[in-house]
């Protein structure tokens, strides 16, 4: 029937592709050399809630390849980690290395379009 919730929604369990983690996690996945779309944000951090549903709807346009994950940057020695100095932010590491940063709220297609370059890379 359209309209209900399937077993995981009705349990709470989330069935997004974006996954929390903190500086370690994301520094381990950057240094398994896949691709990862890290979403950087900060509790105080205003646009950073609407970013979220953006980036929770762009993950699933995003090659099975790509970790998406989602880091909080409330520690300032993850933020200067990696290189974030405005919120929200959106990083592509590639093969361990950073491939393009965004920062600012921005809709789906213009991440598409700032990501497709790098992710259409051979």
């Amino acid at each position: 029937m359209a309209g209900r919730l399937g077993d995981d929604e009705a349990r709470g369990l989330s069935l997004t592709r974006v996954r929390e983690a903190d500086g370690a996690e994301l520094r381990a996945e950057i240094g398994a050399g896949g691709r990862v779309l890290a979403e950087f944000w900060a509790p105080w951090c205003v646009q950073c809630g609407p970013m979220a549903s953006v980036v929770e709807r762009l993950a699933e346009t995003l090659p099975d390849d790509v970790a998406v994950l989602k880091v909080s940057v409330a520690d300032a020695d993850v933020a200067a980690e990696f290189g974030v100095s405005a919120l929200p932010a959106v990083s592509l590491y590639i093969g361990g290395e950073a491939a393009t940063a965004i920062s600012g709220f921005k809709r789906v297609p213009a991440l598409q379009e700032a990501l497709r370059p790098h992710l259409d890379a051979p």
